[in-house]
């Protein structure tokens, strides 16, 4: 009787105990050792955060006793916000000799794109650099407290490749070349290559615009102003004995004389010319295709003439020194068998006299 007892009361321990596991599938039972081993590593990793913790409050504790607290630089693309890792970053004191050696000069990391550096409180200047920006304004930095923080703003270069070619051959032309910002400071002063003739310079399209002045012997000087580098085109030098040269870039509205806003530049360009040459006397000749009827093109072309010599008039150049003739559709460059060849014979022509 005592053994039968005991018998069942090991059956008994084992269906509490160990029934369950018995009762379990394999998948149940995969399924159970991931959970207890995510609940290890969770286990483990807040057990390491807080050693980090502990760490980085014994550290602290450690700096501020020493007299140097942390200060963390870090440096930003000011266009988009976005953080840019591999910075380089100098550091040094603000009242330090020329040759001394830097207290930081090391890039940012790829992290969290910044350097931490214990030091002590004072006053510090700072410089980013980083290719495809900028050089930013040096940064003066007073620290004081622990774990100051200061940013560095770069701003994205722009550059601006362009030629400098002749424009009756479109060959390089050996010009001096200055472009200075809307400050009138020097950005780049130079002679271009008669060989290949391209020259770049970076730019910074937070300014307003740029002035272009070209120079060469048996050439006009050039003059254009840069407001939008991606549409420049080019310094196009006009040698001294030609005699005519179209208008470029001039537009009007489709069948009116009215002048387009885009064509600021190209009238902003005949006005410098006028202006540089003081005693230079012009005949503005409009040209139109064979779309519509000789009396209208005739009318047409006066009237577009009419409005460059206003155009010219209005910026203070003297009327006197201004002809005007319309040609219509007399003279065309290229037979108008197709929209790329009139769009060619629609053109102002400016005639030195």
């Amino acid at each position: 009787m005592r053994l039968k007892w005991i018998i069942w009361l090991l059956l008994l321990s084992l269906c509490i105990g160990g029934g369950e596991s018995y009762a379990m599938t394999p998948a149940q039972k995969r399924a159970k050792a991931k959970e207890i081993q995510l609940r290890k590593r969770a286990a483990a990793k807040r057990k390491a955060e807080k050693k980090r913790a502990a760490k980085a409050k014994a550290a602290k504790k450690k700096r501020i006793k020493e007299g140097k607290p942390m200060l963390y630089i870090y440096s930003f693309d000011l266009k988009t916000g976005e953080k840019l890792p591999g910075t380089h970053i100098t550091l040094q004191d603000s009242h330090a000799r020329p040759n001394k050696k830097p207290k930081l000069n090391k890039p940012t990391d790829s992290k969290r794109a910044r350097i931490a550096k214990p030091l002590p409180p004072g006053q510090y200047w700072a410089r980013a650099s980083r290719i495809g920006y900028l050089p930013p304004d040096t940064v003066w930095i007073d620290h004081r407290a622990d774990e100051d923080s200061i940013a560095i703003a770069l701003y994205p270069e722009t550059r601006l490749t362009f030629t400098v070619t002749d424009s009756l051959s479109e060959r390089p032309v050996s010009a001096n070349v200055i472009i200075r910002d809307a400050s009138r400071h020097t950005v780049l002063q130079t002679t271009s290559d008669s060989i290949h003739s391209l020259l770049a310079v970076l730019l910074d399209d937070r300014i307003p615009y740029y002035t272009v002045d070209a120079t060469a012997i048996n050439y006009f000087p050039f003059h254009d102003t840069i407001t939008a580098p991606e549409r420049f085109k080019g310094i196009v030098m006009v040698p001294r004995e030609v005699k005519s040269f179209v208008l470029r870039d001039i537009y009007f509205a489709t069948g009116k004389t009215r002048i387009l806003d885009t064509s600021e530049p190209a009238l902003a360009e005949l006005y410098q010319f006028l202006l540089s040459r003081p005693r230079q006397h012009i005949r503005i000749v409009g040209h139109t295709d064979n779309i519509g009827s000789d009396r209208s093109n005739q009318s047409l072309s006066e009237g577009r003439c009419k409005e460059v010599r206003q155009a010219m008039i209005n910026r203070g150049i003297d009327p006197g020194r201004i002809e005007i003739e319309g040609r219509g559709e007399r003279d065309p460059i290229l037979p108008n068998t197709s929209e790329e060849n009139r769009q060619m014979n629609r053109r102002v022509e400016i005639v030195l006299l």
